[in-house]
């Protein structure tokens, strides 16, 4: 690949803006600074350079509901939204639980357009450290109602061995009986003493955040848009598409989530697709689209967030936790994973912006910054409202259990 040039770009540097030329070579920036020459030159002209979003929570489906979403749709909605990796859920149809469903889910994955983790399920104990050589990201999404606590501390110990993460979903849904935070006080019983690594999914309530933030473990938590930015106050405006697990929640956990921001870990979106015809039958399956709408939501909310916060929710944290070692800020050695910005092109979130193949969104009407540009391993994948990346370009990331890239 030959070097590529990014001038007169404000660039979010070690915690600063600076105005600097980016080199890129072979998809990794290689110079910060004052760069004379290259092969070709991308000018920002003055935009923010920022490193790419990395989404921790999606469902892209494929396989079994590729009519929902594949791949390589979702991928298009990452790119678009300036979502450079993606880390993807088990519960596909089939399951990713055992080394035959991994290798086809893989399969499904070489698609995708961004870089991307692969999550195995819990589903057969005995299959965990089979699926963690082979380059799982993490365990779970684990629907804790549906794990016996013999069971659920098993896993614990195989993932602390192992020193992988388990993610929990910590409650399924808003008519059952148990709530988030007693979901997550049965994880943190069962890893009494076991010490594995916990990740709340999708917390959403001011008592589960109170939890998490009180643990002596080590736990860490997302949130996503749509309990930072809709309420139960919005389900009768979204009817069955605002149908969701966790729920919507109250206007009191929506404002405590804000107030406490600095105690989340990251903001993921949970993006879980589908189509028009699935939301308006009985009983609509639970779930909204959101990697597109993830960071251009949370760009919109700058002066409340901070632009150093932002970049830790969305790119720094993840890339931590879940091991992603040259993701997730912009440094010398690191991936080009970056997109271009225009703050002040404040733009109302629409249907026809959204390239997920479901084609609506829950956040219709909001204002969102979108990228102008996205870079994915120094490739531009999406530039000016296009694609222009080829299908299969994103990569594999594997956890820290597989030692040689796939």
């Amino acid at each position: 690949m030959s070097a590529t040039v990014i001038r007169n770009a404000k660039v979010f540097h070690k915690s600063h803006i600076v105005v600097r030329d980016v080199l890129i070579e072979s998809g990794t920036i290689t110079k910060i600074g004052h760069i004379r020459s290259g092969d070709q030159a991308i000018d920002a002209r003055g935009r923010l350079l920022l490193p790419g979003a990395i989404d921790a929570h999606v469902h892209f489906r494929d396989l079994g509901e590729a009519y929902k979403e594949d791949w390589y749709s979702g991928s298009c909605a990452a790119a678009a939204g300036g979502v450079t990796t993606v880390i993807d859920q088990p519960n596909t149809k089939p399951a990713t639980c055992d080394d035959r469903s991994y290798f086809t889910k893989q399969r499904a994955a070489r698609k995708s357009v961004v870089d991307y983790g692969i999550n195995a399920a819990m589903d057969r104990l005995e299959q965990l450290e089979d699926v963690w050589r082979l380059g799982a990201t993490a365990f779970g999404e684990a629907f804790i109602q549906q794990e016996s606590r013999e069971g659920l501390r098993c896993a614990l110990q195989t993932i602390k061995r192992l020193d992988a993460i388990l993610c929990v979903h910590a409650e399924t849904r808003a008519d059952e009986n148990m709530s988030e935070a007693a979901g997550i006080r049965t994880v943190f019983q069962c890893n009494r003493g076991v010490g594995a690594k916990i990740h709340v999914s999708h917390l959403s309530t001011a008592a589960g955040l109170d939890l998490v933030r009180a643990s002596d473990q080590d736990v860490t938590c997302e949130v996503t848009p749509h309990h930072l930015f809709l309420s139960e106050l919005d389900n009768k405006r979204l009817g069955p598409f605002g149908t969701m697990n966790p729920p919507l929640r109250s206007r009191y956990d929506v404002g405590q989530l804000w107030s406490h921001l600095d105690h989340v870990d990251m903001v993921a979106s949970d993006h879980a697709p589908h189509s028009t015809a699935d939301k308006k039958i009985p009983n609509a399956p639970p779930g909204v689209p959101g990697v597109q709408t993830l960071l251009p939501l949370l760009l919109s909310k700058l002066d409340q967030i901070g632009l150093g916060r932002l970049v830790d929710l969305v790119s720094t944290a993840p890339a931590d936790r879940f091991n992603l070692r040259s993701k997730g800020a912009i440094a010398e050695g690191f991936d080009a994973d970056l997109i271009l910005v225009d703050l002040k092109d404040k733009k109302p979130i629409t249907p026809s912006l959204m390239m997920s193949k479901c084609g609506w969104t829950p956040f219709e009407g909001f204002e969102g910054v979108f990228p102008s540009l996205t870079m994915v391993r120094g490739e531009v994948v999406f530039n000016e409202g296009s694609i222009t990346a080829k299908k299969g370009w994103g990569r594999q990331v594997c956890g820290a259990g597989r030692s040689e890239p796939v």
